[in-house]
């Protein structure tokens, strides 16, 4: 005799994360084709060429704009705002916006989505590393540590955006699961 209860204790099925490992794989090339790339098509050969041109030119590296002072940036961003607040505004809110979806799609495939949030920090300052250390070999883009916050927040503000009404559905489904209504 089969048991009709083994088909609810066991998690949805592996093909429902299908589409959030879909999400995320498209999510990570429009990130890349933003951030390295300019919003112009994903050429591999363009990274290739500058890192070659770099390995054989090592002191090009110090030709290139860093800014290693947390908040220079954002400050430098929020007092312009006043003066030139479209471009300002969108860079600043963009760095943000750009990761909430990873803050987002990271517990949508995780088992314990509620206790992902570690793992989101994690893995939006890792992305976000790895955009900054590439656009600083490459000559690409600036690297800048305000990027690595925004980016980072981002993501927190992607999981607080998914989190919140997962743990009230959670909490409601749970009281109705303990409270359930009785009928005469």
């Amino acid at each position: 005799m089969k048991n009709d209860t083994s088909i609810e204790q066991h998690p949805a099925p592996h093909r429902f994360r299908i589409i959030p490992a879909v999400l995320l794989i498209m999510y990570l090339y429009l990130l890349t084709r933003i951030i390295l790339f300019k919003g112009n098509p994903i050429d591999p050969g363009v990274i290739q060429s500058q890192l070659m041109l770099w390995l054989q030119h090592p002191e090009v590296i110090h030709t290139r704009t860093v800014n290693l002072t947390p908040f220079r940036e954002i400050t430098r961003g929020w007092n312009r705002l006043s003066l030139h607040p479209t471009g300002t505004s969108l860079q600043l809110i963009g760095n943000i916006v750009a990761f909430v979806p990873l803050g987002m799609l990271i517990p949508l495939l995780l088992h314990s989505r509620l206790s992902s949030g570690i793992l989101v920090v994690f893995c939006s300052l890792l992305l976000s590393l790895s955009y900054e250390v590439t656009q600083l070999l490459t000559g690409i883009g600036i690297f800048d540590v305000d990027d690595l916050l925004l980016n980072t927040f981002g993501g927190v503000c992607g999981y607080i955006l998914f989190a919140i009404p997962a743990f009230i559905a959670k909490s409601l489904f749970q009281t109705k699961k303990r409270n359930p209504i009785i009928r005469s």
